[in-house]
Order: C-alpha cells, then structure tokens, then sequence
C-alpha cells in the first residue's frame, strides 16, 4: 500500500499500480479488492474509475492513507534495500535517494548520503579528480550501503527511561524488568555483556538455575543511561551503568519484546521483528 500512495502523492500512480495492489490483497475478501484485481483482464482502464473503485476497497478494509512523509520514508527504505544485492544500478540509486532527500527536505537523509552523491556527481558531471571507474564506485557504494544498512538506528524516542532505575528483575515466567515508571517484557533470546565481554545469557539461564540471580545482581539497581533500536537487524539494546542488555528478535511467529511507561508509551517487537 505504502508503494501505490508514494505514487499517488507524486502523481504518478497509473492503473496497473492499483490492480497490483489489489491482486495482492484478494486474500482479504473484499468485494471492490475483486472488482479492481479482476480489471486485469481488460486492456481499457478508466483511471477515475479505478481510483473511485480504490477508495471503496480502503474504506471497506478499514484502513487508513498513509502519511506522505511515511511513504516517503518507505520508498528511500526500498532503494536502499536494492543496494544491499546488487551494484549495477547504484550510482542511480543513490542520486535518486539524495534527490528524493533533497525534494522532501530531509536534511537528515541528505547530510547521510552526502558524500556518496558528491562522489555519483564528479563521476558523471565533474572531472574525477578521484580518478573512479565504475565498478570502483559501485564496489564503494554497495559496501557503504550494507553497513550503513545493518548500523541504523530507528528514529523512535526512548528519553523517556533515561536516568530511571531498573528497580527489580521478574525472572518466574518471561524475564521482566521493571523500571521505575516503566517495564520490559522479554520474550526472545538476550544477552548482559560490559565494554569487555558477555557476562551472561539466555542460554546460561536455561542450563543453570543459580545464572537467575546472577540477571538480578547485574541489572537491579543500575541507572539506564540510554536506549537504542537498530531496526533493520532487529536488536534493541539498552544501557544500564556499565552493562548492556542486548534483545535479539528471532521469531517470525512470535513477539519479541515489550517496553512501556506508565504515561502513553507501549511498544512491542511483533513476529518477524516489526515495531508496533
């Protein structure tokens, strides 16, 4: 859905954009989802037609337009996933995101791929004072894109558990730390480690009863310093003192993990490593 809005925000959506989208949602049983898949059959589309026929699906199907920042973000995601497999179109595709970056004033985005574009740019329209081939700037790009990939940080905010304590660690049933005006809920593999090395893990739990108090001994009373979510791998990791508790989503059936406060935060790791 987010890639037929992108389109319609740019103007650009034609009718076999919208008869894609349906086809892949005829599982959903809805009547005008059909109707639009089923215009696949006739070469004539009446593109004022289709969009009525669309609206009617959405508004069947309960769901709502995406934001167009949103969409934004989704199709810069998308360019940036096809750099993880392959170099042929890169130079492309990085003069694309940072146009895109430019366009929807995402200074952010923009100062990210800065350097990769300056160097697209003297390949194509400058002297190669760096003397690049191709395949040396798309070698360069690709490696660029994988790490960058794997090291992002979702935007979302987590100031709210700064400085609080971990008061107390629920180790009956799901390993559970409770802050004080918040939680976390742990459903998935995890590790403690400092600077150094792992001081213990979810595998140490599961061969040995005493390692519960050792999760006690180590994270009740440390101060939480910071909180981060890298999104693409996915793994959040938070900072409490002088030790990491690192959370590692490996189910595509089941939740992960749950973090919350007592105000209007709650967010949870949904099966196959989503953030609701």
């Amino acid at each position: 859905m987010m890639d037929l809005y992108f389109k319609r925000y740019r103007g650009s959506a034609e009718a076999k954009d919208y008869i894609a989208w349906a086809t892949g949602n005829l599982y959903k049983f809805s009547r005008n989802v059909k109707v639009l898949a089923g215009m696949s059959l006739t070469n004539h589309h009446n593109l004022f037609e289709i969009e009525e026929i669309f609206q009617k699906a959405m508004q069947e199907l309960g769901l709502q337009t995406p934001a167009e920042l949103d969409c934004v973000h989704h199709y810069v995601k998308k360019l940036h996933m096809e750099l993880l497999y392959s170099g042929e179109n890169a130079i492309s595709v990085v003069r694309e995101i940072y146009q895109t970056a430019i366009t929807y004033e995402l200074s952010d985005l923009q100062e990210e791929w800065q350097e990769l574009s300056d160097a697209t740019d003297d390949y194509l329209d400058g002297d190669n004072s760096h003397a690049y081939t191709k395949e040396s700037l798309q070698h360069w790009i690709v490696a660029d894109a994988r790490k960058r990939w794997q090291l992002h940080i979702h935007p979302l905010c987590f100031d709210v558990f700064i400085e609080q304590k971990i008061v107390s660690v629920d180790t009956s049933g799901q390993l559970t730390l409770e802050f004080e005006r918040g939680f976390l809920t742990i459903e998935c593999p995890w590790r403690i480690r400092n600077a150094e090395m792992i001081l213990l893990g979810e595998t140490d739990i599961k061969s040995n009863a005493v390692a519960l108090e050792d999760a006690k001994e180590l994270l009740v009373g440390k101060q939480i310093k910071q909180v981060l979510l890298l999104d693409h791998c996915p793994l959040l990791i938070v900072q409490a003192d002088d030790v990491f508790l690192d959370l590692f989503h490996a189910s595509s059936y089941f939740d992960g993990w749950t973090i919350g406060d007592e105000e209007e935060l709650y967010l949870f790791s949904m099966h196959g490593g989503s953030i609701t």
